[in-house]
């Protein structure tokens, strides 16, 4: 009996080591990449949702093209990755003026960084 508790309290010590869990807090963090962005890119003209701009995030030398999901209704660009910072945003997309969104802080707290939401317009 001695041993299946040994085991048990070494898997369970084990399964939370790989997902930052810190057993003085309380804390627990999970193993997904959350992304320090979410933008949403509207046309101006319609209200509707644009699938297939380029959107860039920046930040000094750093340059991360924004993936876009679209799959469902959603059809949202996110990215980097757990990443926090301040940056600008580029949003082309050929008929349409280029959009800049600048200063945007992303921060981060104990696990992850703190995912910004974004809705850019774009002008024809």
């Amino acid at each position: 009996m001695r041993s299946v508790a040994l085991l048990v309290t070494t898997a369970v010590s084990l399964a939370g080591a790989g997902c930052g869990a810190d057993y003085a807090t309380g804390r627990v963090c999970t193993a997904i990449a959350v992304p320090s962005l979410a933008v949403t890119v509207l046309d101006g003209s319609t209200g509707q949702r644009v699938c297939d701009a380029t959107v860039v995030a920046v930040e000094g030398s750093f340059s991360s093209t924004l993936v876009p999901f679209v799959g469902g209704p959603a059809c949202n660009y996110s990215g980097p990755y757990e990443r926090a910072g301040v940056y600008e945003v580029r949003v082309t997309k050929a008929g349409f003026q280029p959009a800049v969104e600048r200063g945007i802080r992303v921060t981060a707290d104990e696990c992850h960084v703190v995912t910004r939401q974004l809705t850019i317009t774009l002008s024809r």
